[in-house]
């Protein structure tokens, strides 16, 4: 049993079977833990680590002194102020628009088919110059055939003149019948009739002539064109598919004035008269000298409005018809409208043989010179030349600053 014990369990390691050959000692070595590795990985690491930390200083001085304006000083900034113009203007005031007191819509009371246009937007034409032509075919065939009827019946009345001229002298040498005589009259009276009728048709025709160019009524600027070359033009519009009843409108530039409707209110400041400013929409810096031309006799009720008509004393290219405008009721002594001014903070200004100041532009300044009064209010100055309003500039600038140098605006508190 012990026997096959043995057996079954096999050699046990340090003994030896008898009769067996001596066995080999094990190799311990191989159980050593191998180190080497982890050496290498911790050393790595530290490189890992060198390296990140490099890097992440490198970039610290890059943003801190390499990157672009990372070096640009900080500066504080000031706006250049524009004041007065309509929003500085005081008293009652209301909105209107500019109107032509003199405008005309040109056509013609003929109808015919536009041949020749010679005026565009814009144009100034002449009183009396041409500025469309119509089709004249059929016109002038007219006139020719009526010519040659008035031809022909001033033969026919120059033959009757001979024939009477004739019996007139029979007659007196008693030749010839009385009755005869008053005949050849008759026919002399006849041919003198036709001849004045066809002359009378004739002249129809050529004041029809005369309509088919369409001349201006008086000195103006065309303000639109309402037709082309090639349409049908009549007196009426809609004649046709493609009729016009107008082919331009003519404004006299020298009646424009303003169109106002005053509340019923504010009626007492409103006077034939009475002067006001008046201020374009479009250009709210400048007031133009009025006054009040016209009252309407009667009021809106719906709007409870009246109407007012105020003219220009003094205008310029400015001023378009249709232009939306603000009036401004003034007294006699405030009838001058004041420019509006440009100021500038004091601080900004670098006083030198010509005043100068920086100009804050994407991130840069830009050295600009300047002309000032020399009167100072609320530590502003007024400018004359060189700036036009809202413009960044940089308060207290820097000796070292120069023109192009880079900068940045200072934090508020910093």
């Amino acid at each position: 049993m012990e026997a096959g014990l043995a057996w079954a369990m096999g050699p046990v390691q340090g003994t030896r079977m008898p009769g067996s050959m001596p066995e080999t000692p094990p190799d311990l070595t191989r159980l050593r833990i191998d180190r080497s590795g982890e050496r290498r990985g911790v050393r790595g690491g530290w490189i890992a680590a060198a390296l990140l930390l490099l890097a992440g200083g490198g970039y610290f001085a890059w943003a801190q002194f390499l990157r672009p304006g990372a070096r640009a000083p900080a500066v504080e900034l000031g706006r250049v102020q524009r004041v007065g113009g309509a929003e500085a203007q005081a008293g009652i005031s209301a909105n209107g628009y500019v109107v032509a007191r003199r405008q005309a819509a040109l056509s013609t009371d003929i109808q015919g088919r536009l041949v020749e246009l010679r005026v565009e937007e814009g144009d100034r034409v002449r009183e009396g110059e041409v500025i469309a032509r119509l089709d004249t075919t059929q016109l002038d065939a007219s006139l020719a055939r009526a010519r040659g009827d008035i031809a022909q019946a001033q033969a026919i009345a120059e033959w009757s003149q001979a024939d009477y001229d004739r019996l007139s002298t029979l007659v007196s040498g008693g030749d010839a019948r009385q009755a005869d005589l008053d005949l050849a009259q008759a026919k002399l009276h006849e041919a003198k009739a036709r001849v004045g009728s066809l002359q009378a048709a004739a002249r129809e025709v050529e004041v029809m002539l005369e309509k088919s160019s369409i001349r201006a009524p008086f000195d103006g600027v065309i303000t639109r064109k309402n037709a082309e070359v090639g349409e049908v033009v009549s007196a009426v519009g809609g004649i046709g598919a493609d009729a016009r009843a107008a082919i331009a409108t003519l404004v006299d530039y020298d009646t424009l004035e303003v169109q106002v409707e005053l509340a019923q209110t504010s009626l007492a400041a409103a006077r034939e008269g009475a002067p006001v400013l008046v201020y374009l929409d479009a250009f709210p810096e400048r007031g133009y000298r009025g006054r009040v031309r016209q009252i309407w006799p009667t009021a809106d009720r719906q709007k409870a409005t009246v109407e007012l008509r105020c003219e220009f004393l003094e205008r310029d290219e400015r001023i378009l018809p249709e232009m939306g405008c603000r009036v401004v009721f003034v007294p006699e002594d405030q009838a001058e409208a004041k420019d509006p001014e440009v100021l500038v903070p004091r601080r900004a200004v670098v006083q030198g043989p010509t005043p100068r100041v920086f100009l804050f532009q994407n991130g840069a300044v830009a050295l600009r010179s300047i002309s000032v009064a020399p009167e100072e209010s609320n530590g502003m100055l007024r400018v004359m030349e060189g700036l036009q309003g809202n413009e960044l500039v940089v308060l207290d600038p820097p000796a070292s600053l120069q023109d192009g140098d880079a900068v940045r605006r200072k934090e508020s508190g910093g």
